[in-house]
């Protein structure tokens, strides 16, 4: 496994990845933490955990069941690239000024999303409940 970056080569690296999701028309950053508990080193005098951020494009490399051949064979999509993962370690001590500018970068770099449309959902449940009593 690869070792875990900086902050500042975190936040550069997710600035570049949340650009270049929002620059295409779809893609998905999923954005997680955890505490690391059973860490040896992970934990400082006033006993509270230091945190792993990780942030990963999504990408599995797996194939596309509706990507399929002439001769029905399942293609793996030669535009997709090797997933990308990024992860740091926060101590305790860091951890005020490490979410302020994760806040920060977070916020600019989800300038370009919409909101999701659900009103044809809603209207499809709305009708098939209605049928339903109807019927």
């Amino acid at each position: 496994m690869a070792p875990h970056s900086s902050h500042d080569e975190f936040f550069s690296s997710l600035t570049d990845l949340l650009s270049k999701t929002s620059s295409q028309a779809h893609g998905s950053v999923y954005l997680t933490q955890k505490p690391l508990i059973d860490v040896p080193g992970a934990t400082t005098t006033n006993s509270q955990p230091s945190i792993l951020i990780r942030a990963t494009d999504g990408n599995t490399n797996a194939p596309n069941p509706k990507a399929t051949s002439k001769d029905g064979k399942i293609t793996k999509s030669a535009s997709k690239a090797t997933k990308i993962k990024l992860s740091t370690v926060v101590t305790p001590d860091d951890l005020e000024a490490f979410y302020a500018r994760y806040a920060e970068v977070c916020k600019a770099g989800m300038t370009g999303l919409k909101k999701r449309d659900r009103r044809a959902k809603k209207a499809k449940t709305k009708g098939g409940a209605a049928k339903a009593i109807k019927a």
